[in-house]
């Protein structure tokens, strides 16, 4: 990575990590990806069950397979064979875990926590439900306000997304949001964390690097 990009990254994180320490949430910062699995790892006590919501970062990190090889017991959304039901169902448990580890759409720069989901399987248990909540994030989605928050996720996450995940939704076609009305659309819920009513319940892992969409 260009080493000015590297300084930009990092400097943008020093800051939002206070933000969020002052929104009684908090805010960790990793210099490498590959360092991402173990950091994690670390805020994870041993034999906890630990559930997780859909993220391209967590598997471009490696936090999917460190999670499945952990001293932990995992509800793996992923794993092969499971049908719809028995998927359900899993998602359904991850409200009963006891550690929820997920990506993020955007972070502000004052500390808040914004996301888009479809069916809010993923925003359920990071709002209520578990006892701890590890977020990761590239520092790439750190954005100044909600507003630029709110444009970044439209007109960049939600149609990469819903191309890559092959719905057919008219930004998948387009690459513009359009506001659509179609049944297969990814923007169903948007909700903002703007700061944690149980302080320390919510940890952000920083990366410096760009992750995810």
């Amino acid at each position: 990575m260009d080493q000015n990009v590297h300084w930009f990254y990092q400097k943008r994180a020093e800051s939002v990590i206070e933000s969020l320490k002052a929104n009684r949430m908090n805010g960790v910062y990793v210099d490498d990806p590959s360092q991402v699995a173990a950091t994690v790892m670390s805020y994870i006590p041993e034999g906890s069950t630990v559930a997780m919501g859909g993220s391209v970062t967590m598997m471009e990190t490696g936090v999917v397979e460190a999670l499945r090889q952990g001293p932990v017991r995992l509800i793996d959304r992923y794993q092969p064979g499971l049908s719809p039901a028995e998927t359900m169902a899993r998602l359904k448990q991850g409200l009963t875990a006891d550690v929820f580890v997920s990506g993020v759409n955007a972070v502000t720069e004052e500390g808040e926590l914004v996301f888009v989901d479809a069916t809010c399987n993923r925003v359920a248990p990071i709002l209520f439900g578990p006892d701890k909540v590890i977020l990761v994030a590239g520092c790439n989605k750190i954005v100044p306000n909600l507003a630029y928050a709110q444009e970044r996720i439209r007109h960049f996450t939600a149609p990469t997304n819903a191309r890559r995940i092959g719905r057919k939704t008219p930004c998948a076609v387009s690459g513009h949001c359009e506001d659509c009305s179609s049944p297969e659309r990814i923007c169903n819920a948007t909700v903002v964390i703007h700061k944690q009513a149980k302080p320390e319940r919510l940890t952000v892992v920083l990366v410096g690097a760009g992750l995810g969409y």
